[in-house]
């Protein structure tokens, strides 16, 4: 707790002097935004447009210079027909993969195992069900799963970890729904709770969320083409 903490701690540090950088037209936009909207925005921008972007928890959204007017949605460029708002979304999202704490995961290696991938998934979630079934024809790859308690499932997490065989307790119940054990009463795992706050660190309020090795994530039950895209892009 104390780790995460003074990592909070030197993240609003580093947020305020950032803050402080801001343009004078973006630092009084920032304040309104504050008097009138009762938002911290982490980051406020004027684009092209006309209108200044705010950025909250990873979201986007759009304010004018007096911040009268609020625009939730997406800016498309006509020109390229590129969504920049969701290119925007995309790049906040981003992570430093090498500080996931990968003790915390599954790990699966399929063929060579060279290709990485870093997954959450919930145990009741039908999604991350359906996009287990699909990594399973996945092949050279290695990934670590990281077992989230996002629908109330803290227990069936707690059950799977406590398996002999965690690995083969997950994939038993999210491919052919054959429950785990009842936790024994000498099981003591804290990694429902350290996932838990590790997702809270990254932002993610959905599952299945599938992070590469540059940092991008996919959000859903992402198809085989979508993930092997991916993966081929990075190799580039």
């Amino acid at each position: 707790m104390k780790k995460i903490a003074l990592l909070t701690a030197l993240s609003c540090v580093a947020m305020s002097a950032f803050a402080a950088d801001l343009p004078a037209d973006a630092q009084r936009v920032k304040v309104l935004v504050k008097q009138k909207m009762n938002i911290d925005a982490s980051l406020v921008r004027k684009l092209p447009v006309g209108l200044y972007e705010v950025v909250v928890n990873r979201n986007v959204v759009y304010v004018d210079k007096d911040v009268k007017f609020f625009v939730a949605g997406d800016i498309y460029d006509i020109a390229t027909q590129q969504n920049l708002s969701q290119q925007r979304r995309d790049e906040l999202s981003k992570i430093d993969p090498s500080t996931l704490p990968l003790a915390q995961a599954l790990k699966t290696v399929k063929g060579n195992g060279e290709r990485v991938l870093y997954t959450f998934s919930d145990p009741f979630c039908s999604y991350c069900q359906r996009l287990e079934r699909t990594l399973q024809t996945l092949d050279n790859v290695t990934i670590y799963t990281f077992v989230i308690p996002l629908l109330n499932s803290d227990a069936m997490v707690e059950r799977i970890f406590c398996a002999p065989n965690p690995n083969k307790a997950w994939h038993d119940w999210m491919l052919e729904h054959k429950e785990p054990a009842e936790k024994p009463k000498n099981c003591q795992t804290a990694t429902p709770s350290k996932n838990a706050a590790l997702i809270s660190q990254l932002g993610i309020e959905g599952a299945p969320t599938i992070y590469f090795t540059d940092g991008s994530r996919l959000e859903g039950a992402a198809s085989k083409e979508a993930i092997e895209e991916k993966l081929a892009s990075i190799k580039k």
